[in-house]
């Protein structure tokens, strides 16, 4: 049996079993994940079953995307005080309590988003207390492999989530879907077998940022779809609020001495352009041009991600052998140039062999799995050591928040926005969609180049 690592807070009185533990949680996380991506292929179903428009169906991905984010703040939060264990199953009751609503509200678009934030307030317990549960039981030894396996999950699940959302899709009635997440009361027991009843200390939840947070989101989000002055005083309104809390409330979850940092800033802003042009293109726009354009099943469409995200898998693997020949500043721009150049190939050969497109797709997916560690490396550059935890935890959500935006506006895009560069047609339509998403990822790599640029100290190796 695996050698066991004790830990200074409090536990049942047996030692916990690290080896079958880890792959417990390991398997929840990668169950969670497929969970979520399998809702993110299926919006082009769902724009037909309820005669809505892409914008309208957006909001079942976006608002789940970024409860699942403020979620992990929570649940980060709450493990301090609550086990890891007790967490997880409340999480799991939250998933299935939320899928069996969708399954029986199906007719009901409205109700399905409300099902699956209620879903998605379970689903963030998953990655987030798996990190934490390696970090507090695993030898630092070997936290990193365990670490590792986060990262491949993450693409395993992204395959088999994108390949359960298009088969179930086409082949099955579409809400069959939320029946797959009840599967998750299966480990419940092991849970209950192998992790420990933790005690510790209430820690404060700074619940009102977070809420502040989440406004400031939906906000753009709203304004995003509509472009509603009165939505645009709304978000601007609120982010002072929230600017004006964290400069007084000292135990906030992020402090206005962050917003100081101007590197951190710039870096932010960029991740939340470019993160959200992911969204935009991979997850939102491809699968609706090939629907629409190449008139392909959703079954075929989830096919076209499997060599992407065993690419962007193997990218990731060889992370640290990229970094010992590229430094952050390096790494990120050939990342942004390569997810520039696959967006604007894309809307100027719309109509080529789909085969094209797949290529595109796997070269984006790369370059965004290459970009991760370097990006988040040059934002901590100036960032003291004692904030950097706080720091990278907040990089995620915003993270999210991106990845949430993207699907909004490139929706609003889809939904139609005449730029009048192409002809007036199917193909022109999603060559100018595409073309509006590459301006906002051009704008991450300006920024990136002409201001971020003069800010970074050193260049040194995002390996370091």
């Amino acid at each position: 049996m695996e050698a066991q690592f004790s830990t200074s807070k409090q536990t049942s009185a047996r030692e916990v079993q690290i080896g079958k533990a880890v792959p417990v949680i390991l398997l929840l996380m990668i169950f969670s994940l497929v969970i979520d991506n399998s809702f993110k292929i299926i919006s082009p179903k769902l724009v037909g079953y309820f005669h809505v428009s892409a914008s309208t169906v957006a909001w079942q991905v976006t608002l789940a995307g970024l409860v699942i984010g403020m979620g992990a703040v929570v649940y980060a939060s709450l493990s301090d005080s609550i086990s890891i264990r007790t967490l997880l199953i409340f999480g799991i009751f939250l998933i299935s309590i939320g899928s069996f609503l969708g399954y029986v509200v199906h007719h009901n678009y409205w109700l399905v988003v409300f099902s699956r934030v209620i879903q998605a307030a379970g689903l963030g317990a998953t990655e987030t207390l798996y990190l934490i549960f390696v970090a507090r039981y695993v030898t630092p030894a070997k936290q990193k492999k365990y670490y590792g396996f986060s990262t491949a999950s993450f693409q395993i699940a992204t395959v088999i989530g994108t390949l359960t959302g298009g088969f179930i899709t086409t082949h099955l009635a579409w809400q069959s879907l939320f029946l797959v997440p009840l599967l998750s009361l299966f480990f419940i027991p092991f849970l209950l077998k192998y992790l420990p009843e933790e005690s510790g200390e209430k820690k404060y939840i700074d619940a009102l940022g977070i809420i502040l947070v989440a406004t400031v989101a939906v906000t753009a989000m709203i304004y995003l779809t509509n472009f509603s002055w009165l939505v645009l005083r709304g978000f601007i309104f609120s982010t002072a609020v929230f600017l004006l809390y964290i400069s007084h409330k000292k135990n906030a979850f992020i402090t206005i001495d962050f917003f100081k940092n101007k590197l951190f800033v710039l870096t932010l802003l960029s991740a939340l352009l470019i993160y959200s042009t992911q969204a935009a293109f991979t997850l939102n726009t491809f699968s609706f041009l090939l629907t629409t354009v190449y008139h392909m099943q959703l079954d075929s469409v989830s096919l076209m991600f499997i060599p992407a995200c065993l690419a962007a898998a193997l990218v990731g693997s060889l992370s640290g052998q990229i970094a010992s020949k590229l430094d952050s500043f390096q790494a990120v721009l050939v990342s942004m140039l390569a997810i520039v150049l696959s967006i604007l190939l894309a809307a100027f050969l719309m109509g080529a062999s789909v085969f094209i497109f797949a290529g595109l797709l796997i070269l984006s997916s790369c370059a965004f799995a290459m970009m991760y560690a370097p990006l988040m490396h040059t934002g901590l550059e100036r960032m003291p050591e004692a904030n950097k935890g706080t720091a990278i935890g907040f990089y995620n959500l915003c993270i999210n928040i991106a990845m949430s935006v993207g699907f909004t506006y490139s929706s609003r895009f889809i939904d139609g926005v005449n730029l009048s560069l192409f002809p007036s047609t199917v193909e022109g339509h999603y060559s100018e969609v595409l073309l509006m998403i590459s301006f906002v990822a051009l704008s991450a790599l300006a920024l990136f180049i002409f201001l971020i640029r003069g800010q970074i100290p050193n260049k040194k190796s995002f390996s370091d």
